[in-house]
């Protein structure tokens, strides 16, 4: 099986996910200079990308990437809670912009993961 195809495939994806993502950077730093207000989520994402930032050493300390990951995941998601619910006066609504360009990152994403989890399954599966 050629890997080069699906390698291109692979970061194609990601490129899509990068320069989406500069978008949705652009768009949340433009509302944020016009209302001075982050919108909703922004101290979740903010705290679960640390948290899995935190994960990575502690997968290496365990030897077990998953436990890493979701140590850092569960870490992320309390502090984002409780930041969250600390700023609610400081936080606004979504724009329809920053919803539609959410909801297009989500499925791009979602679509990476479960092209992942179809490689890892055949790779098991035929021993590549």
């Amino acid at each position: 099986m050629n890997y080069s195809i699906l390698l291109i495939i692979i970061l194609v994806i990601l490129l899509a996910g990068l320069v989406m993502s500069y978008f949705a950077f652009k768009l949340k730093k433009e509302e944020y200079k016009r209302t001075g207000k982050y919108p909703k989520g922004h101290y979740m994402g903010q705290w679960l990308a640390i948290g899995i930032a935190i994960g990575i050493p502690v997968a290496l300390i365990l030897n077990n990437i998953f436990l890493g990951y979701m140590i850092g995941l569960v870490i992320g998601t309390i502090m984002g809670t409780r930041n969250e619910k600390k700023h609610e006066d400081e936080l606004r609504p979504l724009t329809p912009k920053e919803r539609e360009l959410r909801k297009k990152m989500v499925l791009l994403f979602g679509a990476l993961f479960i092209f992942g989890i179809l490689m890892f399954v055949a790779m098991v599966r035929f021993g590549l």
